[in-house]
């Protein structure tokens, strides 16, 4: 089964309630949830308090805003996640997060498909390493 692809915000299904973020305000990892394109559809609010905003600015971002390694990777090979995103999730990749604000961080980054044939969305989950700190 092929997944549409979406050219424009109206097009987007909302996410099913079953596959939404929980609210775990003790949590320190950014989660995302996008898109298969790779648009950011949620962030949980740990993630926005990690990048100094708030969760619905980094909403219809690209991820490669946030890690910048990602601007020439593809996410998806076919109806799967890429093997390559998979093999840095598997060996703990450090991947430099940067905030919309400028400050830089690193942390793991753990990518998974969920949902359904019908609406699949990617999980990113960021684990710092360090603290954010401004770009000298």
């Amino acid at each position: 089964m092929m997944t549409k692809q979406v050219s424009h915000v109206s097009e987007y299904k909302e996410l099913p309630a079953a596959l939404k973020l929980p609210d775990d305000e003790d949590d320190n990892r950014l989660v995302l949830t996008l898109h298969l394109n790779g648009m950011i559809t949620e962030c949980n609010k740990a993630g926005g308090r990690l990048l100094d905003c708030l969760p619905s600015e980094l909403v219809w971002r690209h991820i490669s805003q946030l890690l910048p390694q990602l601007k020439n990777v593809a996410l998806m090979q076919g109806q799967n996640l890429s093997p390559h995103l998979r093999f840095l999730s598997r060996i703990g990749y450090q991947f430099e997060v940067i905030s919309l604000k400028g400050a830089h961080l690193l942390g793991k980054a753990f990518f998974c498909e969920i949902g359904s044939m019908e609406h699949r969305f990617l999980r990113v989950i960021i684990c710092p390493l360090s603290q954010p700190r401004l770009a000298p």
